[in-house]
């Protein structure tokens, strides 16, 4: 008898969650904001921007910054051995 009145109640608990009326709520279209013209960003410059979300690994208990410093550490580098293949190529 306990199990019939706690399958009611379940069906009866189910049916009404999921057959009640239910009113669509509308949506406002999104406007949509023309993008300023934007400069293209240099290859050194997407770097950066990239390794700004390395700073994001102190929320799983890194240090984020010290990330993002070594990061810019290897992208100035890389921007000086680059120029100097550059110095070199105008020789």
């Amino acid at each position: 008898m306990r199990f019939l009145t706690v399958i009611f109640f379940m069906t009866t608990v189910f049916l009404s969650g999921c057959c009640g009326n239910q009113e669509a709520v509308p949506v406002a279209p999104a406007v949509k904001a023309e993008p300023k013209a934007v400069a293209p960003l240099s290859k050194s410059d997407q770097m950066r921007q990239k390794a700004k979300v390395a700073e994001a690994a102190s929320l799983i208990g890194y240090d984020g910054k010290a990330i993002r410093r070594d990061l810019d550490k290897i992208i100035d580098q890389h921007e000086q051995s680059a120029k100097q293949l550059e110095d070199l190529n105008n020789l």
